[in-house]
């Protein structure tokens, strides 16, 4: 008899493994804590397990300290990820002397092949420490199920070990996908393979598993045949930003005409496959009234922006601010009047749903995506009325060139209505994620009858 039989009334218990949590401010810490969130509020027994350190960032912990079990990596890697330059904000990035350059050479080549050699990811120094730290920690306490949320997918293979020891099931929640379908992590033939029958052995244990779109979830069940079900992020509420700054000043503070139509995009900057060059290329193309068109770009970019708006010859035009708070990044949406979305314009992006969408369509306003145009995120903002997509610089200036009219003649741009924005609240996705923890709860208490 499982212990859910013997005492019907005790809350269902619910271990969520996620390498990323807060106070880490991650993207992949959001979906992982907001689900934990929900299903304490809704009386589940909750536990986490993390690699992150209860001082490792500024994000508040959504649930009680005591509950969250923080295990560090062992031994520590050094971190191989920082960009080869390190610009100044808003101004070009600093030169770099050769031996500086020479250590970029060596990181690049470390990082090239620690994708290549460390399975299943980097953070495979996490899964020992996590499992060992999870009973040190948890003493008689046992989930009834087991959340894990990746990438890294070091997470998966600690949750099925731990899922195996204490004979509970487990449920893999897939932000991206490992080994097929996730073009943009490259790889060779040979590790992809491996990759794969990594993935597939680590397969056979699991419950079920969620993702963030249909066509992920399709690819699943056709590679894999498990069961997969789709709960999409969604829009994470948090306090209105501080208030705007004066009128005349852009998202960046910086001193525009009121007549100037101003631009943002957030986050990270990706040669190739988020790409800025099609949209200043756009801006070049509008001759006198590029003056009259500002984009401001917060986020690291590793040059790549700045390489852009040399090629396109638009300094004017463009402002990069380099990494900014959580606080900022809000600020810069809110007060732009569009907001660009930077995607790969490629059919094997056809199912990302980036959570930066759900960011964006809280500041409510307008989207400029650049990205494939038959993908489930130009859908959502399609069907939403909260966006258009376009990829090639004509199509991209006649749109600002329409926006720029708005602009003149009303002072903004319309905002996205309220409603389209129903239904895709963190809370209203998850509720869907609770339901389907409970019943793969529910079938492994059936089974032990």
């Amino acid at each position: 008899m499982t212990d859910s039989q013997r005492n019907p009334e005790r809350p269902l218990r619910l271990l969520v493994v996620s390498y990323h949590f807060p106070p880490a401010e991650t993207v992949g810490a959001r979906r992982p804590a907001a689900l934990a969130a929900l299903a304490l509020r809704e009386g589940w027994d909750v536990r986490v397990l993390t690699a992150i350190g209860a001082e490792q960032g500024g994000e508040p912990t959504p649930v009680p300290e005591e509950r969250v079990i923080r295990t560090a990596p062992a031994p520590k890697l050094p971190k191989l990820n920082r960009p080869a330059a390190e610009p100044h904000a808003g101004g070009p990035a600093r030169a770099r002397s050769g031996p500086a350059r020479a250590r970029d050479r060596i990181t690049r080549g470390l990082v090239k092949a620690g994708m290549e050699l460390l399975l299943p990811d980097p953070q495979f120094n996490w899964i020992r420490p996590a499992v060992r730290g999870f009973h040190h920690a948890a003493g008689d306490w046992r989930p009834d199920v087991i959340l894990v949320s990746g990438p890294p997918f070091s997470g998966f293979v600690a949750a099925a070990s731990l899922a195996r020891r204490l004979g509970v099931p487990w449920v893999g929640d897939y932000r991206d996908l490992w080994s097929v379908g996730n073009d943009h992590w490259v790889r060779s033939a040979t590790r992809l393979a491996v990759d794969r029958k990594l993935e597939r052995r680590v397969l056979r244990s699991v419950a079920t598993c969620v993702t963030v779109s249909e066509p992920l979830a399709e690819t699943l069940r056709q590679t894999f045949g498990v069961d997969t079900h789709v709960v999409m992020n969604g829009i994470d509420r948090r306090p209105a930003p501080a208030p705007a700054g004066p009128t005349g000043s852009g998202p960046a503070g910086n001193d525009l005409s009121a007549t100037t139509l101003t631009l943002a995009h957030t986050g990270y900057v990706y040669p190739g496959r988020r790409d800025p060059g099609p949209l200043l290329d756009a801006i070049a193309l509008l001759g006198p009234d590029a003056a009259r068109v500002h984009v401001v770009f917060a986020g690291d970019d590793n040059g790549v922006v700045r390489s852009a708006v040399e090629r396109a010859g638009v300094a004017d035009s463009v402002t990069v601010l380099g990494q900014v708070s959580p606080e900022k990044s809000w600020r810069i949406q809110a007060d732009a009047d569009a907001l660009v979305l930077l995607m790969w314009n490629d059919p094997r992006d056809v199912g990302t749903m980036t959570g930066k969408i759900f960011d964006y369509l809280y500041a409510r306003r307008p989207v400029l995506l650049l990205g494939y145009e038959g993908g489930v995120a130009a859908k959502l903002l399609r069907d939403r009325g909260a966006g258009v997509t376009h990829n090639d610089p004509p199509a991209i200036a006649a749109q600002l060139r329409e926006w720029l009219a708005v602009k003149e003649r009303s002072g903004r741009l319309p905002a996205v209505p309220a409603n389209a924005l129903e239904g895709l609240f963190r809370e209203d996705q998850l509720g869907r994620y609770l339901e389907i923890l409970r019943e793969v709860a529910g079938r492994q208490a059936g089974a032990g009858r």
